[in-house]
């Protein structure tokens, strides 16, 4: 939530495309967990609670799991892992057949068959 210009943009853009944008829980989670590690996080809860109001949410259920599971020990075979919630969203995402929009399009593009966008 560090005022990211180009994420301020793409997510205007996307409701202007009407696009149907979700949150997935483990960014949720990373977002409260910045939260409680804020200097002022009594400001950034609200921040954090008015962004998530605006968005419906894409859960890790039992398929994303399968799925973040496969992801994780492939790219830990490979030398290559990622953290676990960056997994759990890749998961999430392939078990949907959704995109991963992410500034971090290096990391997410090593995950075979994960369909990635850039801001």
């Amino acid at each position: 939530m560090d005022r990211d210009i180009a994420a301020l943009e793409r997510a205007k853009a996307l409701d202007r495309d009407g696009a149907d944008a979700r949150i997935p829980t483990p960014a949720m989670f990373e977002l409260w967990r910045g939260v409680h590690l804020a200097a002022e996080s009594e400001t950034e809860a609200d921040r954090v609670a008015g962004l998530l109001a605006a968005f419906p949410t894409a859960s890790f259920d039992a398929p994303a799991a399968a799925r973040a599971g496969e992801v994780d020990a492939r790219l830990i075979r490979e030398g290559t892992p990622i953290d676990p919630e960056d997994a759990m969203i890749a998961g999430i995402a392939l078990s949907l057949g959704e995109v991963v929009l992410t500034r971090n399009v290096r990391h997410f593009s090593r995950i075979p068959g994960l369909r990635v966008e850039g801001y």
